[in-house]
């Protein structure tokens, strides 16, 4: 029903967090800001082909009324909270993956040496 909206809203904190922290690039938050949004897209499109969100309020075909509020809350926190936190585990394992990846793959440096050198 409103899983999509718990990894949709935590793109656009990252969208605003990777504009204006200028470490973003360090810590590869594009990948991760890819990775929910469009986890969001997908998931919201798969919705409304099942017919769960509607092109008129109040959008999802779950909340009929204002008591049903506690329900997509809960939605959003069980399912997409789970869903937001595997993402994010999974974005960390890549993270750390590919620094150890990085320092097994720097060369060595190489030595520098007078023995050749004119002048000398």
């Amino acid at each position: 029903m409103a899983c999509f909206i718990t990894p949709l809203i935590i793109g656009v904190v990252l969208t605003i967090i990777r504009k204006l922290w200028r470490g973003a690039e360090k810590f590869r938050l594009d990948i991760l800001l890819y990775l929910m949004l469009g986890g969001a897209l997908v998931l919201a499109a798969e919705h409304v082909w099942h017919g769960e969100v509607v092109p008129w309020p109040p959008f999802l075909t779950a909340m009929q009324s204002p008591e049903d509020i506690l329900v997509i809350i809960s939605e959003m926190t069980r399912v997409g909270g789970t869903m937001t936190i595997a993402v994010t585990g999974a974005w960390l394992l890549l993270l750390g993956f590919t620094r150890k990846l990085q320092v097994k793959i720097t060369p060595p440096k190489q030595l520098v040496t007078t023995l050749g050198t004119k002048g000398a």
